[in-house]
């Protein structure tokens, strides 16, 4: 059964979709700005392959409230709120699965709590390196820097995913990623921008498997291949024709998850 409900957590409501199932949850994180609506589709997916599904919005996106102190420029802050929800939750030995800052955040949650994970699986993850030169600003918006965030997004999107994607699915992810906050979306960037785990890597015991679009316009492969090599374990893999949203862009993608992960069942971290 399909359940959609709010759960309250540090004093804010979050929303959260979960599916139940015979085989290990699969905690499903959103990228930048957007929302658990990224995973419509792979859930329901996911759930008739017997996984447990949980998808929540992250703080100030979606359908979630914001955080008490508003805007988040710290992937690490949605790292240790993301274990919370799998302890409130009571979450066993969940899969997690996340792309953009949601991969970097779940090799972050990797970091912390490997013991308790059946592994991860961390698409076109965005942070995890930290700035390779000179510190970011801090996220600000400049209406005459840009005029027209909708089309910034929209454009930006297009551009974003891979050449083997339909032109009209191409079309259908845009559009949908057009109705984020853009005051939230900046300071995922930022955060993406300035988080750096690379010392933490080395001590992830639970499976790990990372993967990058071939024609990622956000996150060149190399970077992502550079993150798989700080973790001695963690198998990597370049998807040929996809881009930076692979949940979204691959029509069989519930089935290649279950792929991806089954060398980790049976493996104790």
């Amino acid at each position: 059964m399909h359940n959609a409900d709010y759960l309250e957590l540090d004093g804010r409501l979050a929303f959260v979709e979960s599916r139940p199932g015979d085989r290990p949850s699969v905690l499903c994180l959103h990228t930048a700005g957007q929302s658990g609506v990224q995973y419509r589709h792979v859930a329901a997916g996911l759930a008739e392959l017997g996984f447990g599904v949980v998808v929540p919005d992250l703080p100030g996106h979606g359908r979630s409230e914001p955080a008490p102190g508003g805007p988040i420029s710290d992937l690490s802050w949605y790292t240790d709120w993301c274990v919370r929800l799998i302890t409130a939750l009571g979450l066993e030995r969940p899969y997690v699965l996340g792309c953009s800052i949601g991969g970097s955040i779940a090799l972050d949650i990797a970091t912390k709590m490997s013991s308790a994970l059946s592994g991860v699986v961390a698409l076109d993850p965005s942070g995890v390196l930290g700035s390779d030169g000179r510190p970011p600003p801090p996220p600000a918006l400049e209406d005459s820097g840009s005029p027209s965030m909708r089309d910034r997004t929209y454009y930006g999107t297009v551009e974003a995913c891979g050449r083997s994607v339909p032109p009209e699915r191409v079309e259908l992810i845009a559009q949908m990623h057009c109705r984020e906050d853009w005051h939230i979306t900046v300071s995922d960037i930022h955060g993406a921008l300035t988080h750096d785990i690379r010392d933490a890597l080395a001590g992830i015991t639970c499976p790990v498997r990372i993967l990058a679009g071939e024609d990622d316009f956000f996150v060149p492969p190399s970077r992502v291949r550079r993150i798989a090599d700080l973790v001695p374990h963690a198998a990597f893999e370049l998807m040929p024709g996809i881009g930076h949203y692979p949940m979204e862009e691959i029509p069989d993608f519930a089935e290649r998850f279950e792929r991806w992960v089954k060398d980790f069942e049976g493996v104790a971290p």
